[in-house]
């Protein structure tokens, strides 16, 4: 897998690193979800065990993190689930397609991991299920990324 490709001159879109819990990854998230006060060694426990990978959009020259999205992957009994969570773009970098960037390389890196799970000819005649979990009001973006509604999902907090 590729580590990083190039957005536009001044951003690279890349995996998530440890350095950036100084460049704003956390105030990116702020603007998705209430984000708690994370200590950095706690930030490093999460960082190291997590089920997937983490993607990010840097600004290098303001050594800032403007978008981010999170690829979890879960082991079912017959199948390996992709799941696609906490896709937020800061709000001074929205509208510059960040967003489609980070999620064609989750679907060039997960084409890439069941290749090598499977051999080169691997999931050939069967499609890679990504799934994606979002509000309503963002459901426009995601049906221009390619995303069909499919089904009904349902939340309750206890």
């Amino acid at each position: 897998m590729e580590n990083q490709t190039q957005v536009q001159q001044q951003f690279i879109c890349r995996k998530l690193e440890l350095e950036d819990y100084q460049k704003g990854f956390l105030l990116c998230l702020s603007y998705l979800t209430k984000t708690p006060d994370l200590p950095f060694e706690k930030f490093k426990e999460i960082y190291n065990n997590y089920p997937g990978c983490v993607y990010v959009v840097e600004d290098v020259q303001a050594k800032l993190i403007a978008s981010t999205i999170s690829l979890v992957i879960e082991q079912n009994i017959f199948e390996t689930k992709y799941y696609i969570e906490n896709v937020v773009t800061h709000p001074d970098y929205r509208g510059k397609g960040f967003v489609r960037e980070l999620m064609e390389k989750i679907k060039s890196d997960v084409k890439d991991l069941v290749k090598k799970e499977n051999g080169e000819n691997g999931n050939e005649n069967n499609q890679i299920s990504l799934e994606l979990y979002c509000k309503q009001e963002t459901k426009g973006l995601y049906e221009k990324l390619g995303f069909q509604e499919d089904g009904f999902i349902a939340s309750k907090y206890v």
